[in-house]
């Protein structure tokens, strides 16, 4: 029995969408096709079989294609192939159009849009090899036909594969492109989030904490940065493990996530120290805020270390006492330090001297 991850669950799914898009302008494709080149056909006084064959290609080569796409196990790849294929048979029937100029020019500038959309030059580059091959061959082998003459039924027949077409393509190519952003931006918060505890890392943290500062010199909004740091961390990894220590910065960062409010954010700053931006709080809240989160952190136990105590020392500085991002962090970590000199486990807000002084726990 076989299996499939979920990686290749996904990429399979991605792969057969592929399919389906190219399947649907495929078909779209060769039946504008069919009216614009059976139109020049019939001018030309060509035979039935012309028209049988002509046919074929429009109606019955898009679904062997797919069938083709489907089955194969890279599908993407075979999917470009078929696409190489469609160059050639449009060499064909341009060919025997005898160069018709405005139907002929119309197929070509389809097809080089289309598979430039696609695959890009390196798609690009054998679709045109390929088509020109074809074309010339079939040119060669008809006697070198030319129909350079303009008639008010080739004109209108071709109308609806130079507009209808298009404005699918470019519908098509909106959609993708609508997709891809939204799936970069999620690579890039995936790529801001710390993967163990599932809260921003110092670069969103950072970008995070300079739109804040910008939006409170613009607002004058109350904000506040918070650093806490475990203490005595590395005797906690010596004593009990790196696992250990790992375990209770999860727990701490999901301490953070359920006692702020939506607003906030927390982050991992570096190493054993966290951060938080608390945005709309006064002061007296703010303290009161840091002062809930020490205690909580204070409770954990661990089920197999009972031993094992955790607290943390949380400095605190205002926006209102910072000229820049870089001076309110450093301000917070100055608070932080005044905490750790005077016995740890405890809150500190940084104290601007024009300020009075603020209560602490």
């Amino acid at each position: 029995m076989s299996y499939i991850t979920p990686d290749e669950a996904t990429l399979k799914a991605r792969s057969q969408k592929f399919v389906r898009r190219i399947f649907i302008m495929r078909q779209l494709g060769t039946t504008l096709c069919f009216i614009a080149i059976a139109s020049v056909m019939w001018d030309m006084h060509y035979n039935l079989f012309y028209f049988a064959l002509l046919a074929v290609n429009a109606f019955v080569w898009p679904t062997v294609a797919c069938l083709f796409n489907t089955q194969s196990h890279d599908p993407v790849k075979t999917g470009h192939n078929s696409l190489i294929v469609d160059c050639a048979l449009g060499g064909i029937w341009i060919a025997v159009m005898g160069l018709s100029p405005i139907p002929s020019l119309i197929i070509f500038a389809v097809l080089i849009a289309d598979r430039y959309a696609v695959g890009g030059w390196e798609l690009l580059k054998p679709a045109l090899a390929t088509l020109f091959l074809a074309l010339f061959i079939t040119w060669s082998l008809l006697g070198y036909p030319l129909h350079l003459t303009f008639n008010q039924q080739i004109v209108w027949m071709s109308l609806p594969l130079a507009t209808i077409y298009m404005i699918s393509l470019s519908i098509v190519l909106r959609d993708l492109s609508v997709r891809l952003s939204k799936r970069n931006r999620e690579f890039e918060r995936i790529a801001m989030m710390d993967p163990r505890l599932h809260i921003p890392n110092r670069r969103l943290f950072e970008k995070r904490l300079a739109s804040t500062f910008i939006q409170t010199q613009r607002d004058h909004h109350f904000a506040y940065v918070m650093l806490l740091d475990v203490d005595h961390f590395k005797e906690i990894n010596d004593n009990y493990g790196h696992e250990i220590g790992d375990y209770i910065l999860l727990e701490i960062s999901n301490i953070l996530r359920q006692t702020l409010s939506t607003h906030d954010i927390p982050a991992r700053f570096g190493g054993d120290e966290l951060a938080v931006i608390a945005i709309h709080y006064k002061e007296e809240d703010v303290l009161e805020l840091a002062k809930l989160i020490v205690e909580k952190v204070k409770a954990l136990r661990l089920t197999n270390h009972h031993l094992c105590r955790v607290s943390i020392s949380v400095g605190i500085a205002s926006v209102k006492d910072a000229y820049s991002t870089t001076d309110w962090l450093r301000k917070a970590d100055q608070a932080l330090y005044q905490v750790k000199n005077s016995g740890r486990d405890n809150f500190s807000l940084y104290q601007d001297p024009k300020r009075l002084p603020s209560k602490q726990q």
